[in-house]
């Protein structure tokens, strides 16, 4: 792994998991894809502010900073989030991001509240006044998040409470900052840049909205009303975007949305938004289609293409999870509120362990997933590219092109 870091006193749990004793988890991961930062570590007020927007979606961002792993810019984020499933208590993530160009490393720490919760808070807000806990987020302060930027998070209380969480994954973000080091190989790979925004809309430009479909080689497909259409994409971009919660998003339902583009049929031409504003300013990036037939994309792609594809909605899962998010296989027509067929993915906690899990409906009829429900495996990197697979032999007896496939992101409920 590009990452090395001190384990001392942890328990190996896998290739690239360790478990302390205290029940607090530290994972490596490597992504051989184009990060999903929405600005590079050279715009750190941009980076700040978009990130609160989307950390705020399942948590709240406490802070994000710029530091060096062995001279190696890093992106140090500490987020919280409320435990799922649970009426009480918070977990708190501490990661660091090396991006590159094509591909990063993550580095992460995770610690749970466990036993009486709420105790560093309860103290903190009878001392500091209820009238000034809660503060407007100071990297964006009209963000109103699932869960509070309040003063009890500072920092200078961490030395009063060091057994809480929080206090936990600052401690140990400082060993690793002081500690770590980082392969000279994956070091010296160009650097992650965020391309310019493109050109406005030439005059005459007629843009429609347009949803994707799972990409497949150099393909996708994209649902352009009740229509379904097929494309050839000339560039990067697209598939760089897909799937990580960087794109604009079309809601179908009140928890379930899709990715979506803006394209000029006639020409092409088509724009992919950015999810977030800037100062206010929708960004923007320009890419260039080409429509072909389904037949023409068929002939063109091998069993080895489609499997790629699958392995690539298992990764997206993981991308997800990290949003509070999983994702939905079904037909690309299938809009609106979740219907039958469609394959549910997801990686969340189980038991104090990730697990990566694939939900059917309806169950496979044939082959090795015939009647079950589900498939689960502790979450790895291989599992959870694996888990895509599995999705895809449930897939399969749909009958439907993998192009005509799309994926849906989902929150939970409430």
């Amino acid at each position: 792994m590009p990452i090395s870091f001190d384990t001392t006193g942890f328990h190996q749990l896998s290739q690239n998991s360790w478990q302390h004793p205290s029940g607090d988890q530290a994972e490596l991961a490597y992504y051989n894809l184009v990060p999903d930062l929405p600005a590079g570590l050279d715009d750190l007020p941009r980076l700040r502010h978009d990130l609160a927007l989307l950390h705020g979606e399942s948590g709240c961002l406490i802070e994000a900073q710029l530091v060096q792993l062995a001279g190696v810019p890093a992106l140090l984020r500490i987020i919280k989030m409320p435990l799922r499933n649970q009426p009480n208590g918070q977990i708190f993530v501490c990661s660091f991001t090396i991006p590159k160009a094509n591909c990063s490393a993550v580095l992460q720490f995770g610690a749970i509240e466990r036993g009486t919760t709420g105790m560093r808070e309860g103290v903190l807000a009878a001392e500091i006044g209820f009238q000034n806990w809660i503060r407007p987020h100071p990297y964006a302060p009209e963000l109103q998040g699932v869960l509070p930027f309040h003063a009890g998070d500072d920092p200078r209380y961490d030395a009063r409470f060091p057994d809480h969480p929080l206090s936990r994954v600052r401690a140990w973000a400082h060993h690793v900052v002081r500690t770590a080091r980082v392969d000279p190989q994956f070091a010296s790979l160009p650097p992650f840049q965020v391309q310019a925004p493109p050109p406005p809309v030439a005059p005459g430009q007629t843009l429609v909205t347009a949803l994707p479909s799972l990409p497949v080689k150099d393909f996708v497909g994209l649902q352009i009303g009740d229509q379904t259409t097929y494309w050839r994409m000339t560039d990067p971009k697209l598939k760089e975007m897909l799937g990580c919660g960087v794109m604009g998003r079309s809601p179908l339902a009140d928890i379930r949305f899709r990715d979506m583009l803006m394209i000029d049929v006639e020409t092409g031409e088509a724009m992919i938004p950015d999810r977030f504003t800037t100062d206010g300013n929708m960004t923007a990036h320009g890419t260039h289609l080409v429509q072909v037939t389904l037949p023409e994309a068929d002939a063109e792609l091998s069993d080895d293409d489609v499997m790629d594809a699958f392995r690539w909605a298992g990764r997206m899962s993981g991308v997800a999870a990290e949003r509070g998010e999983y994702l939905s296989l079904e037909p690309i027509q299938n809009q609106g509120e979740q219907m039958d067929p469609h394959v549910l993915l997801a990686v969340q906690q189980h038991e104090g362990q990730q697990v990566v899990i694939a939900q059917f409906s309806p169950p496979p009829a044939e082959g090795p997933l015939a009647g079950s429900p589900s498939r689960s495996a502790p979450a790895t990197p291989e599992s959870v590219e694996g888990i895509g697979v599995i999705a895809g032999m449930a897939v399969n007896e749909w009958r439907s092109h993998p192009l005509r496939i799309a994926i849906t992101y989902k929150r939970p409920a409430g």
